[in-house]
C-alpha cells in the first residue's frame, strides 16, 4: 500500500497477482487443525508482526541507492542491540545450546542473504510488487517442512501454495507486458 500511496502503478495483471498473493499468505499460514482460537491479542500480535515486516521493507527502500549494503548493516546492528537489551532487561542469558551454534549461524547467513536479494530487487522493481513478493516465503517454508521434516500439507495450505505460484507468475508476466 505504501508503494502504491508513493507513486508505484503497477498494470492491472500485476495487481490482481497482488490480490492473490495476499490470499495465498493467508491461506498457507492455516493449519488447519481448527485448535487454534482467534483473540484479539493474537489478532493484534500478527498485525504487530505485519506491521513490523512492513516498515522494515519500506525503511529499507527509502535508502538511497548509492547507500550500498549499509541499511542492513545498521538493521543488525539494531536488532542485535534490541536482542541484548530485552536479554539484560529479563535476566535471560543469550548462550547457544550445545550444537545449536551451526544452525543458529545458517539461520544468520540466510537471513542476511534473503534481506541483501529483496535490497537489490526493490531498487530495480516497483516496492508494491517486491514487498509483496517478498511476503510469499510462508510458501516456501511450507514446502521446506514438507521434503525435509516430512510434514504432511493440508488442503488449504496447498491451494495457498498454488495461490503464490500463480500469484509470482501473473507478477512476473506483466513486467514483460
Amino acid at each position: 500500500m505504501f508503494g502504491l500511496a508513493t507513486g508505484d502503478r503497477p498494470g492491472p495483471w500485476a495487481l490482481a497477482g497482488v490480490v492473490i498473493a495476499l490470499g495465498a499468505v493467508l491461506l498457507v499460514s492455516q493449519d488447519g487443525s481448527g485448535g487454534g482460537k482467534v483473540t484479539p491479542r493474537s489478532v493484534l500480535i500478527s498485525l504487530a508482526a505485519g506491521a513490523g515486516f512492513g516498515g522494515f521493507f519500506i525503511l529499507l527502500a527509502m535508502a538511497p541507492d548509492d547507500a550500498g549494503m549499509w541499511p542492513l548493516v545498521g538493521a543488525r546492528l539494531s536488532s542485535v542491540s534490541v536482542v541484548a537489551l530485552l536479554a539484560l532487561l529479563t535476566r535471560r542469558g543469550l548462550r547457544p545450546v550445545p550444537g545449536s551454534l551451526g544452525v543458529i549461524a545458517a539461520a544468520g547467513v540466510l537471513d542476511m542473504a534473503a534481506n541483501v536479494l529483496y535490497l537489490l530487487a526493490q531498487r530495480d522493481g516497483l516496492l508494491s510488487l517486491v514487498a509483496v513478493l517478498v511476503s510469499l516465503y510462508p510458501a516456501s517454508t511450507l514446502l521446506l517442512a514438507n521434503r525435509v521434516l516430512g510434514e504432511r500439507l493440508r488442503t488449504v495450505q496447498i491451494t495457498g501454495v498454488v495461490c503464490a505460484l500463480a500469484a509470482v507468475a501473473l507478477i512476473a508476466v506483466a513486467q514483460h507486458l
